[in-house]
């Protein structure tokens, strides 16, 4: 289960029974927010509605939310402008189905992030012969982890000739240890052990660092700074497996 644009095969939505009378468009809009916890409206355009004009967009995106199908939060104070972010509601779930994961207050500049980044990996094309497929948001991972499991922000799938995979995507703002990276990288190894982790963090030199730390712990990273990815070109990433840098598409048909 996967959110979906219109750009990735169409998928089965978490609460079936709830948003059957959506038309297609609406149950990816109402999915996204189910599988990221918290959007904002920009994200939601950027993976839902790519094709769509603004008004139109974000008419949708009201009548979803007047309609219960999503909730509205507000947000001030580490933005330059309040904005709003968008979950699922409860007209979007299930009968009984228990509302899932959102972030906590403190950790909505990083949801924030995740949301940029997702952007950007997902456009259409950006990437040359390197597609995106599907992705699944923290909020959605965390129904289906096992206990212990770790967490990544996102998991995207991707498509190069010749093959498929995936990403454990970790947007690091630069607040982890190395210690804290390496206990996290020992829970990949140990619940997913031939998962790639794509860390996109603050600057190269970090990229660099987690990549070697990636060496050290036995755990394919592809590390890069986020101007890297949003300048594309594509993007070139620091990758434990070969030690060296390369783009970002060479690195994935070499884990295919």
């Amino acid at each position: 289960m996967t959110a979906t644009t219109r750009n990735v095969p169409a998928v089965t939505v978490r609460a079936p029974g709830a948003t059957q009378a959506l038309r297609a468009h609406q149950r990816a809009l109402v999915h996204a927010c189910y599988s990221l916890g918290w959007a904002p409206g920009n994200t939601l355009h950027a993976l839902c509605g790519p094709a769509s004009s603004s008004p139109s967009f974000w008419r949708t995106l009201t009548r979803l939310h007047d309609a219960g199908f999503l909730d509205r939060q507000r947000t001030v104070g580490f933005c330059t402008r309040p904005i709003n972010l968008y979950g699922v509601g409860r007209a979007g779930l299930a009968v009984g189905q228990p509302r899932p994961w959102r972030p906590r207050p403190a950790q909505l500049e990083h949801t924030l992030a995740i949301g940029e980044v997702l952007g950007l990996l997902a456009r259409p094309g950006r990437y040359g012969w390197l597609s995106v497929t599907g992705w699944q948001g923290e909020a959605e991972l965390r129904d289906w982890a096992a206990r212990g499991d770790p967490y990544p922000d996102l998991l995207v799938n991707w498509r190069v000739d010749g093959g498929a995979g995936s990403w454990c995507v970790e947007v690091d703002r630069g607040t982890e240890s190395g210690p804290a990276w390496r206990r996290k990288l020992v829970r990949y190894l140990r619940a997913r052990p031939t998962a790639t982790i794509l860390a996109i963090t603050t600057s190269a030199a970090r990229a660099r660092n987690l990549a070697q730390l990636g060496v050290d712990a036995g755990v394919h990273v592809q590390a890069l700074a986020l101007t890297e990815l949003i300048a594309g070109d594509p993007p070139e990433v620091y990758d434990s497996r070969t030690r060296t840098r390369l783009s970002l598409p060479a690195g994935c048909a070499q884990s295919v």
